[in-house]
């Protein structure tokens, strides 16, 4: 990440605006909620009221977003635009930002000689604007918040662990499509596709037999009948189907 230079005048400008009650509130509450998200996140699977917890979370997104606003407010109110201040405006122009992204992880789903790990991944105050991406970069401590957003890899998923509860390369979701069967019956898709996190094995999921599938699909289809299709994660491009095949 390039470094943003600044002539005396122009820092001495940006350190008096940061020390403006309403830009160090903004600021301050942004970093409480972040980090009050990151608790949430390690709370463990074995939270029995994960309900709630996904309400609070998601009320602390919204209230992220606010903040978010607010601060973007703040500056115009002022004036201070910071992209006309680097020599190079690519690093905030070329790419979408968000403040990072977390996980709730639900308890495990027992199938045929393993488990599905359900894990709820949001993404913090996706489509930065530019300038507040461009102010963060400029205080120390703020940029390490900054990530650039990878599109598709949020929502509701699940991963595959052995009878051991080790975590494979494998990831399953859902296709945003029913699928229609030769009786006329529409129903949901299991996809599988590997993912890019720490993993322990291989799954292996092309080569699973009918019964594995159809066992894994029916935790996947009873987990999911609280959400809509469009709550899970997106399908990547090589995904492929579970079942119905």
């Amino acid at each position: 990440m390039s470094e943003i230079n600044f002539n005396p005048e122009q820092e001495d400008r940006l350190m008096v605006f940061v020390g403006r009650d309403k830009v160090r509130d903004c600021i301050n509450g942004i970093i409480s909620k972040r980090e009050r998200l990151r608790e949430f996140s390690h709370a463990g699977r074995e939270v029995s009221t994960r309900d709630n917890l996904e309400v609070e979370f998601s009320a602390l997104l919204r209230e992220i977003v606010d903040l978010v606003g607010d601060l973007q407010s703040a500056m115009k109110q002022d004036d201070l635009d910071l992209r006309t201040w680097q020599k190079n405006f690519t690093t905030v122009h070329d790419d979408r930002w968000s403040l990072g992204a977390e996980e709730i992880r639900g308890p495990l789903i027992p199938f045929l000689r393993g488990s599905l790990e359900p894990i709820l991944r949001f993404v913090v105050a996706p489509d930065l604007p530019e300038n507040v991406v461009a102010l963060f970069l400029t205080i120390p401590g703020l940029k390490e918040l900054l990530k650039r957003e990878t599109h598709g890899h949020w929502g509701y998923h699940y991963h595959y662990l052995d009878a051991k509860e080790r975590r494979s390369d494998t990831l399953l979701t859902f296709a945003r499509q029913l699928k229609t069967l030769p009786d006329g019956q529409n129903v949901k898709v299991v996809t599988w596709e590997r993912h890019g996190e720490t993993s322990l094995f291989a799954a292996r999921a092309a080569t699973w037999g009918a019964n594995k599938r159809a066992s894994v699909y029916r935790a996947c289809v009873g987990d999911s009948s609280k959400r809509n299709l469009n709550d899970f994660k997106r399908p990547a491009k090589d995904s492929q189907a579970l079942w119905p095949v």
